[in-house]
Order: structure tokens, then C-alpha cells, then sequence
């Protein structure tokens, strides 16, 4: 290995540690079981598609039909903590039916061509409340039971996210919208 590939690895390590220590578990494992709870391959009653994995989620999701498509793909860098998950969203395609493709890039790789991490700040997690600063949305935990995780999302939605492979999404305006993992990674 060249004395450069060792320091762009060093780095790498140096950051990425950072990035756990400053979203390590502190009284509890909150971050870790959520993190368990969450990774794996998702699907919704709508047509939606969403991987989890340690630092990263994807989303794939087309309802309607060819002449009315309702498309939206997302990938987005993510993190888990005591305090909830952050998330960084890195593309977006979005397609309403009858409307225009809108994509969105937020570059994420530096100039060694490796995916900078997600460094976050722990103390903009407000407990029920959902948080966004720097392109980073902080989803702060509401609730914690043995059975569920309640965490507050954007726009005053919420999310229960339960340790049997459910999820359901609650929006501030009513209703409820259920996930189920169907692959745990």
C-alpha cells in the first residue's frame, strides 16, 4: 500500500470516528437498538421500497401508471444516536404525475473519491421535536417502550418504529401508514 493510500485510510478512520464518537451511547443503547430495528428492506402498501443499512437508507417508490407516474428515488447518508437518527439526503429524483423530473445532488465525496461521513451535532436533537440545520434533518426521539421507538419527524409527523419488523408512520394531519421489513440485514 503507498504511504498516500494509508493516510486517505488514517483519515477516513479519524473521521468516521468522530462521527460515532460524537453520536456514541451515553446512559443507554437507544441509538444501537434503533439502528437494529431499522436496518433491513422495507416495503409499504403504496409501492414503496426503502433499504436501511448502518449509515445509509435508500428509497424507491412509483404509484399510478404510465400515464400518471408518481416516481420519487432518494438515497440519503444516515446515523443513529441516543437522541434519534440523522439523515443527509445525497440525490433525489421526483416526479409528481403530469409534472417535470426534479432532481437534487449534495455532493458527499471528497477528492479521494471516498463518501465523506455524516458528521453531526447531538445537541440539536430536541425530544419530540424534528430539527434540520446544515441539510441535515435531526429526527429526535419522542418516546422509547421495549416494544416500540416513537421519533418525531419533519413537518410534525411522527414514526413508530416497533421491534418486530413494523413501522408506522403517523402524519400531523391524521391517518396512519404501515412498513413492514421484509429482509433484515
Amino acid at each position: 500500500m503507498s504511504h498516500k493510500t494509508v493516510k486517505h485510510i488514517l483519515v477516513w478512520v479519524l473521521l468516521s470516528g468522530s462521527a460515532v464518537l460524537s453520536c456514541s451511547p451515553q446512559t443507554s443503547d437507544i441509538g444501537t437498538r434503533l439502528a437494529e430495528w431499522r436496518k433491513g428492506v422495507w416495503v409499504s402498501g403504496s409501492g414503496t421500497y426503502t433499504i436501511y443499512t448502518a449509515d445509509h437508507y435508500f428509497v424507491l417508490s412509483y404509484e399510478g401508471d404510465s400515464t400518471a407516474a408518481n416516481l420519487y428515488f432518494g438515497v440519503s447518508q444516515l446515523t443513529f444516536c441516543n437522541q434519534g437518527q440523522a439523515r443527509k439526503q445525497v440525490i433525489r429524483l421526483r416526479q409528481m404525475p403530469g409534472g417535470d423530473l426534479v432532481s437534487f445532488k449534495n455532493q458527499a465525496f471528497g477528492d479521494n473519491h471516498a463518501e465523506q461521513p455524516l458528521i453531526i451535532d447531538t445537541t440539536l436533537f430536541t425530544p419530540g421535536v424534528c430539527n434540520i440545520d446544515k441539510g441535515i434533518i435531526y429526527d429526535s426521539i419522542t418516546e422509547v417502550t421495549d416494544e416500540y421507538i416513537l421519533l418525531a419527524t419533519c413537518n410534525g409527523d411522527q414514526e413508530k418504529i416497533f421491534n418486530n419488523g413494523v413501522a408506522v408512520y403517523l402524519p400531523a394531519a391524521g391517518g396512519e401508514f404501515y412498513s413492514y421489513r421484509v429482509e433484515q440485514l
